[in-house]
């Protein structure tokens, strides 16, 4: 026979086999992907790493003074997102120098160390009444407090209750460092106007 014959011949084969093991190790990648034992399956489940009934926390100040409290039903920490979720969290100011505010709402969560909590569903803001102001409520839906800066913002309808004065808008932040209110936008209501003599 012709050595060309055989060249080819054996170079066929070589391919032959290539292809085949190729094939080969494609089929046994896909079959072990299939048959991974459980133990090495990394887990992307977040669960909860600890959890509290009836919490109460406190933040201080830089002298040592109650600042803000913050207490709820149910604590839940999740490990994987270091997050903490809350069941209906009241959150309170307690610097002396400002109106106490309270915040109540039926879940909340908190990322890492931050100072931002946010709220969802049935979200109420109450200030009491002073000798100069009336008392003043918020209602949202969904609210993110500051409270290092003691700062309460949203994007959501708000219903805004001051003494007799009502304020109905879309969007709101309010401030009780500075005392502000600001509504973004459609807004609409009745403001009487109610400041009383020290």
């Amino acid at each position: 026979m012709n050595p060309r014959f055989y060249d080819r011949l054996a170079a066929a084969v070589s391919v032959g086999l290539l292809l085949t093991l190729a094939a080969g190790s494609y089929y046994l990648s896909e079959i072990a992907q299939r048959f991974v034992m459980p133990g090495l399956v990394q887990d992307t489940t977040d669960i909860a790493d600890a959890f509290g009934e009836n919490v109460l926390l406190l933040r201080l100040n830089d002298r040592g003074e109650p600042a803000f409290r913050m207490s709820a039903d149910r604590m839940e920490h999740f490990r994987r997102s270091d997050t903490t979720r809350y069941t209906r969290p009241t959150m309170v100011s307690l610097d002396p120098a400002q109106p106490r505010v309270t915040v109540t709402a039926l879940r909340g969560q908190s990322v890492r160390e931050s100072q931002e909590t946010i709220l969802e569903g049935s979200v109420q803001l109450d200030r009491p009444g002073t000798a100069i102001d009336p008392p003043m409520q918020i209602r949202t839906e969904f609210a993110r407090v500051f409270s290092d800066r003691e700062v309460a913002i949203t994007d959501r309808p708000v219903v805004v209750t001051r003494g007799q004065s009502t304020l109905t808008g879309t969007g709101m932040e309010f401030n009780n460092r500075a005392r502000t209110l600001r509504v973004d936008s459609e807004a609409r209501g009745v403001w009487v106007s109610e400041r009383r003599n020290p």
